[in-house]
């Protein structure tokens, strides 16, 4: 069973991934826990750690998200993948690093940008979680 947290503070948000996770079916063995917070994600991440963490950056704080990654990789290993899923999407100038820069420098394991490509994310976790993506469903996105 895979093990999925999402965090993001805006419920709506939420409700689209988990909406995006019916593509693998109501027999798929992926068990979906959700946060509204960075701090609250810490503290799920203790208790269920979770195989694949998609993370809001922009919550409480602007980077909370980014806050929580670190804090997550540190006190509970680095095995724990976490995506940052964000609409943050600064390109780097001058001095700055990118928006991409700084989720990866942070920790995230994959950065992506919403609104996602459902294909490409689909066959990512798929890969990543060893999750069976359902044939009518391949269909639908002609692979």
């Amino acid at each position: 069973m895979a093990k999925i947290l999402i965090v993001d503070d805006k419920k709506e948000n939420r409700e689209v991934l988990l909406n995006f996770f019916r593509f693998f079916g109501r027999k798929a063995p992926i068990e979906i826990d959700e946060a509204a917070s960075g701090k609250e994600a810490v503290e799920k991440a203790s208790t269920s750690k979770p195989d694949l963490i998609l993370m809001d950056v922009n919550m409480e704080t602007t980077y909370a998200g980014l806050d929580a990654t670190k804090e997550i990789k540190t006190k509970y290993g680095k095995d724990i993948k976490i995506w940052a899923v964000t609409s943050q999407a600064m390109k780097g100038y001058e001095d700055e690093d990118s928006d991409e820069a700084k989720c990866l420098a942070a920790g995230c394991d994959k950065y992506i940008s919403k609104p996602f490509d459902q294909k490409k994310m689909l066959f990512e976790i798929s890969d990543q979680l060893d999750i069976p993506i359902p044939d009518r469903v391949r269909e639908t996105f002609n692979e």
